[in-house]
């Protein structure tokens, strides 16, 4: 099963916004983006994790706004994406490979982010 997950207006939180700072940063920022993914995932009827999956993240880029570094969502998010039950855990016995991680430039009003989580058969 694949199931697709829009958030329009909001991508992940970047990796220098907590890292080098005080832990409850990393907290709140963590914290909200649960909240966020499970108020979204619920309402957009994702299912929870219940093995294997592979995910990918899409960002949506309006015009001006600057490209980050594929890597720079990495660690809160996925660790936000297991708070949420969007993933069993964030090592291989819940993510299969890597997060791929593209970007795509749309109109302003359509910004956001996509994200694919795909439950993997024999999980």
């Amino acid at each position: 099963m694949t199931a697709r997950l829009f958030i329009p207006q909001w991508r992940p939180p970047l990796v220098n916004e907590w890292r080098g700072k005080h832990w409850s940063v990393a907290h709140k920022l963590r914290r909200a983006t649960t909240d966020l993914l499970a108020l979204y995932a619920l309402t957009q009827g994702v299912p929870k994790a219940t093995g294997r999956r592979r995910v990918s993240v899409e960002i949506l880029l309006a015009p001006r706004m600057r490209r980050p570094d594929r890597d720079a969502f990495d660690k809160l998010f996925l660790d936000a994406m297991v708070a949420a039950g969007l993933l069993l855990d964030d090592g291989d016995r819940g993510l299969a490979g890597r997060v791929e991680v593209t970007f795509r430039r749309v109109p302003a009003a359509e910004w956001g982010t996509i994200i694919t989580v795909e439950d993997l058969d024999g999980s």
